[in-house]
């Protein structure tokens, strides 16, 4: 890998790591969100004699996965997961995977979120309700006046969306594996916060500053390699 080829690596790279702190930051205060961290993975095409030499580094990313702290609202309509799992959503023939959220009843008696989608219960079907102050137990039965009238299903993911760790809101693959979870449980009048460190993405920025600053001067280094070689190809002609 040549000179221009590191820096325009390096900088690509810082690019594409402001793009992933800018949406962490963004989503520093939504419900739920985890974090996207950036790594850098060598590929290209490598042999025997001559190992890494034409490898060019791209940058990635992976969701870390550990949970927000709970926070309580106040909401009885507000969710959140404790422990592992997903409440699953339906937006007409599509369905999502959420770690809970901020819902309301619809005109229907319907639990939805922001964009109008349906909370599902275990087993498959809208969950509706005949009240805005059900009791929600940790394991998803909803009773109201003491009567149970639905259960809210969490769920597992048992795989990837086109090759990256599943993100909370992301609709789902076909191929994605789902089954029905009991590592975790509902938390009534509570909602996850982000995962996101303010801080730890204001140093990486720092960071991703002094990469793209390091490109840049490799690429004022080939400029200036190059224009003294032409200066003493003109000389000897």
């Amino acid at each position: 890998m040549g000179l221009i080829e590191a820096a325009t690596a390096a900088i690509t790279g810082a690019e594409r790591r402001i793009e992933v702190a800018s949406k962490n930051i963004a989503n520093v205060q939504t419900p739920g969100y985890k974090r996207e961290i950036p790594y850098t993975e060598i590929a290209g095409a490598v042999d025997n004699s001559s190992l890494g030499r034409n490898s060019l580094p791209s940058t990635r990313t992976a969701i870390f996965t550990e949970p927000g702290v709970l926070t309580e609202t106040g909401n009885r309509l507000d969710l959140a997961v404790r422990g592992e799992g997903y409440v699953l959503l339906r937006d007409g023939d599509r369905f999502f995977l959420a770690r809970g959220g901020q819902f309301q009843r619809d005109r229907e008696g319907a639990l939805v979120d922001g964009q109008g989608r349906l909370v599902q219960q275990a087993g498959g079907g809208d969950l509706l309700l005949d009240t805005d102050a059900p009791e929600i137990l940790p394991d998803g039965t909803v009773l109201s006046d003491g009567v149970p009238g639905g259960n809210i299903g969490l769920y597992a993911v048992g795989g990837d969306v086109d090759g990256a760790p599943f993100q909370s809101g992301m609709s789902m693959d076909q191929a994605l594996a789902l089954a029905e979870s009991d590592a975790g449980e509902i938390a009534q009048a509570m909602v996850e916060r982000s995962n996101v460190v303010l801080s730890d993405e204001m140093i990486g920025l720092v960071r991703t500053q002094r990469m793209a600053e390091a490109g840049a001067q490799m690429v004022r280094a080939y400029d200036q390699l190059l224009g003294q070689a032409i200066s003493s190809f003109g000389r000897r002609g």
